[in-house]
């Protein structure tokens, strides 16, 4: 067991929050390979080794002697005395469950963003449209999709009158059907005649 580093307090690695993953959840009895660590505490490379490093120092963990079946080039880690100490602790609040779950929401999200992506795509919905409450969220969470297109076909619909309520008597940016490109466009009546040199119309 090697000496608690002085300049690194024990409550110091847990600045790191993967810390308690990695305490938390290391097998008690025999500990983990590099391998096994990195997916319990969803760090790689550098943060990890960082992190393990740091656990060391304080006297939180220690390098283990490998196990039957493990890789040659594996590293084992295990809980020393007083890492055992900080995970009954750890698990007596439940925080390894907590940890747990939090590893296996993040990899549902993760694995929802390919579908999310098509959806957007399909729908059409990285082309600009009129920002409105509902494309933003709505007190009514039961709106269905056809319901959003209809609405948004009734504000354009709306915004295209001549005569609305409210219409301005400046020109308005619109997008423009040719390109697409989002500009100033007169949206409205031909231009005013010149005025003569006198100042008559």
């Amino acid at each position: 067991m090697s000496d608690p580093n002085e300049e690194l307090p024990v409550t110091d690695v847990f600045d790191d929050w993967h810390a308690i993953g990695l305490i938390a959840r290391l097998d008690r009895e025999h500990g983990n390979i590099k391998a096994e660590i990195e997916e319990k505490v969803d760090l790689t490379g550098k943060p990890l080794k960082t992190l393990l490093d740091n656990a060391i120092d304080a006297d939180l963990i220690e390098e283990a002697q490998m196990r039957a079946g493990d890789h040659p080039r594996s590293d084992r880690y295990q809980l020393t005395k007083r890492g055992k100490a900080i995970q009954w602790w750890l698990r007596l609040r439940g925080l390894d469950e907590v940890q747990r779950k939090y590893i296996a929401r993040k990899n549902e999200l993760q694995e929802e963003v390919p579908t999310l992506q098509a959806i957007i795509e399909e729908e059409g919905l990285h082309l600009e449209y009129p920002q409105q409450d509902y494309w933003a969220g709505s007190d009514d969470d039961k709106l269905d999709r056809d319901d959003l297109r209809d609405a948004l076909e009734e504000t354009e619909s709306y915004l295209a009158l001549p005569d609305r309520p409210g219409k301005s008597e400046y020109p308005t940016d619109v997008i423009d059907e040719d390109d697409g490109d989002l500009g100033p466009k007169e949206t409205w009546g031909a231009e005013e005649p010149d005025t003569d040199d006198d100042g008559d119309n």
